[in-house]
């Protein structure tokens, strides 16, 4: 099997519920070598409970997830240390000084970067020297996101990585990710609310609503196709479209909206439908906010 097309994450049919609430429901998605799945969905919508599942954190009640094709249990340690994740939540440790954090993770991972770490800190003005307990919660996330990256990891898992950074570290972070990715060819899932963030780095996206990966595309096939659609009259069955969305009746036509790539061409359905169409390109977030606030599902 070549590296484009090795499945690096094989998620097949799990389910996970909180009381009496499904949070993920028969879900499967496969992730393959060298992919950037930018995860999103509203909050709630389970993505920290994916990702931790993914990671062994939680236990699911259904189904199946394996990394390399092993389950995460016997995968080897050699391949646990290529697997790099930040959690979303605060890293702990407040005792520590900055340099002690990541000489002693950085310890555990036989691919630690010791020059690379310190380029980071020095790069993103993180004092050594700092006790964690001093740093502001962007800077904590930073440190956590500077300790994955220089283990050079083949899989790395984000949960929402950038979301206490401000715009400008954002940027940088974004921009050290897609270097390293390009190095190494590691395959990144990383969970986020910023949609812009996903156009800069992403080359999949990926839509968790209703416990399901609901859409999963390759980012620039989406942006392609992505549009709200202006019919010149009503039309009379629109399930015949299953790649349109949120049908609304405008003046004497409608409107839709384009929700998946590789559906039928604007000019094949003014030939069968024998009108006029005009179409508006969407932004990703204007997509994201329609399927999520999706009328006809």
């Amino acid at each position: 099997m070549s590296q484009s097309t090795l499945s690096v994450i094989e998620i097949n049919n799990i389910k996970k519920s909180y009381k009496d609430k499904n949070v993920l429901d028969d879900l499967s998605i496969h992730i393959n070598a060298g992919q950037i799945i930018g995860l999103v969905g509203r909050n709630g919508a389970g993505k920290t409970t994916l990702i931790e599942s993914i990671m062994g954190l939680r236990d699911i009640e259904t189904g199946d997830i394996k990394v390399w094709q092993e389950f995460l249990g016997d995968l080897s340690q050699e391949q646990k240390e290529q697997i790099g994740f930040v959690q979303q939540d605060p890293i702990g440790f407040e005792w520590m000084r900055v340099w002690q954090y990541i000489e002693y993770f950085g310890g555990f991972f036989r691919g630690w970067d010791k020059a690379y770490s310190e380029r980071l800190l020095e790069k993103w003005q993180l004092d050594k020297k700092s006790r964690i307990a001093d740093l502001s919660g962007g800077q904590q996330q930073m440190l956590q996101v500077i300790q994955v990256l220089s283990i050079k990891p083949k899989l790395l898992i984000l949960d929402e990585p950038v979301a206490h950074l401000d715009p400008n570290m954002r940027r940088q972070f974004l921009a050290e990710l897609v270097e390293l990715t390009c190095e190494l060819e590691t395959t990144v899932l990383f969970s986020t609310h910023i949609i812009s963030d996903l156009e800069r780095v992403a080359s999949h996206i990926a839509l968790l609503s209703h416990g399901k990966i609901e859409h999963f595309y390759e980012l620039e096939k989406l942006k392609e196709s992505a549009a709200s659609l202006l019919f010149e009259n009503e039309i009379p069955e629109t399930r015949q479209f299953d790649n349109l969305i949120n049908w609304q009746s405008i003046n004497n036509g409608c409107k839709a909206i384009v929700a998946k790539p590789n559906g039928i061409s604007i000019s094949q359905m003014e030939k069968q439908l024998d009108i006029s169409i005009q179409s508006q390109p969407l932004s990703l977030e204007d997509w994201y906010l329609e399927v999520t606030n999706e009328t006809n599902s």
